[in-house]
């Protein structure tokens, strides 16, 4: 019976070799905001001002915790404060054969693990999706002495000799699972054909105490090095290139995520920036924040980077900049817009009143100077400013002492390219709702 059930194995992974995708495949993947009704833990009953001022909170949190991470200069989560709340964006994939397992996954640009609760998992969140090992026939778990484990950090030895890992967050929260690999299967949202990824590796964690919040189950890591989604499926399957276009949640229409680069290239003035990487990270070098003819605000080098100052972030909902910063730039905009102030709560640096549509036209967006020859970018005033009450309007940019960040509310209807080869960021004003319509 043992050989008949390795023979069928073998057979079910030669079958899945010869379906290896060419390079220049682009997978085009469905996001779902967290507060989109798509969402598997959208809150029907929270208001539009409830999810901005839950996403201060989660603004605030998660630069705190990015900010740990630079600090204590590593690129895994071990003993630095994850709160598995503060997550943006989950993306649909499925996992295992021969029956596919359906699975949510939170999008991470700044973590490198995919990690999934498997089935027997001690975890918190118990409405979670489980993965079932035992029904996938391409399912393997690594042992201490593969080359797998030897090249995963942190790891382990298990009591029968598997790749353990633990990781202890300082929320007093922790993950144990076992190092393995799978077959991933991501579906096109243009053409709605299902491609299948095989020895795809990831965490299976058989245990997740004390975690805050609910979580859809499972992360992926979208990180500038391995074992990140990205960088298994490059160069083999995609070529070394990501992409995203974050819709404004107006009507519930999906953002896009882009695995590889297409042939046809994007319609629009294209904002380019070298990108650098630390750790998890990608950054990139902001010169000055700008109203051409009105103000001109210079940055500096941030001493949390070894290269750049601010990071590029899809996890962070608003932007944080040095306090020094925020508060000349909330000076100069004070003086620029014609409009009456009004306070609304302690992380709104900035807020006018906006009475009419006419009012509402007089706030501007900014430009931002990024290194490079092409490195102007232009904050739409939709992107800069949201609506927090019926007659007051904020800045999304929130102060920080920390790590500076370009939060995702600030890249909404924006193409985000990260070039992997050449080591760009691209920016392209878009209308997510338009972009590669099938």
């Amino acid at each position: 019976m043992v050989a008949i059930s390795t023979f069928f194995r073998l057979l079910l992974l030669i079958s899945f070799v010869s379906a290896l995708v060419p390079t220049d495949t682009v997978f085009d993947i469905e996001l779902v905001h967290r507060d989109s009704p798509k969402s598997p833990l959208y809150n029907s009953s929270m208001t539009p001002f409830d999810r901005l001022q839950a996403a201060v909170v989660r603004s605030v949190n998660r630069a705190s915790y990015l900010d740990k991470r630079i600090t204590m200069e590593t690129s895994v989560d071990e003993e630095v404060g994850v709160l598995y709340d503060e997550w943006e964006f989950l993306m649909g994939f499925s996992m295992g054969t021969p029956n596919e397992q359906s699975m949510w996954g939170i999008i991470d640009t700044g973590s490198v693990l995919n990690w999934v609760n498997c089935v027997g998992c001690q975890c918190f969140n118990k409405t979670a999706t489980l993965f079932n090992t035992s029904a996938s026939l391409s399912y393997k778990k690594f042992s201490c002495f593969s080359d797998e484990c030897r090249s995963m950090r942190p790891n382990r030895c298990s009591d029968d000799m598997m790749c353990q890992y633990h990781y202890f967050y300082a929320d007093g929260s922790n993950i144990d699972g076992i190092f393995s690999s799978d077959t991933f299967h991501f579906t096109s949202l243009k053409t709605m054909q299902s491609t299948s990824i095989p020895n795809i590796i990831f965490g299976c964690n058989f245990r997740s105490l004390h975690t805050k919040g609910n979580n859809p189950g499972s992360l992926i890591g979208m990180g500038p090095s391995p074992p990140s989604l990205i960088y298994q499926l490059a160069p083999k399957y995609i070529s070394k290139y990501f992409s995203y276009c974050l819709n404004r949640l107006i009507g519930g229409v999906s953002s896009r995520l882009f695995l590889g680069r297409d042939k046809p290239t994007v319609a629009g003035k294209a904002s380019v920036t070298p990108l650098m990487t630390q750790d998890s990270f990608y950054a990139v070098q902001l010169n000055a924040i700008s109203i051409p003819g009105e103000f001109n605000i210079f940055l500096t080098r941030s001493p949390k980077l070894r290269a750049g100052n601010i990071v590029f972030d899809s996890g962070t909902p608003l932007t944080n900049l040095d306090t020094q910063v925020l508060d000349q730039l909330v000076k100069e905009l004070t003086d620029y817009v014609r409009l009456p102030t009004v306070k609304k709560g302690d992380r709104f640096k900035l807020c006018f009143t906006v009475l009419s549509t006419e009012q509402e036209e007089q706030l501007p967006g900014l430009l931002f100077s990024f290194a490079g020859a092409l490195g102007n970018f232009r904050v739409s005033p939709e992107n800069l400013f949201r609506w927090f009450g019926r007659h007051a309007k904020c800045m999304v940019i929130v102060g920080t002492n920390g790590l500076q960040i370009f939060g995702n509310i600030m890249q909404q209807d924006v193409l985000v390219g990260h070039d992997l080869d050449k080591m760009e960021l691209t920016l392209i004003e878009k209308n997510c709702t338009e972009l590669y319509k099938p």
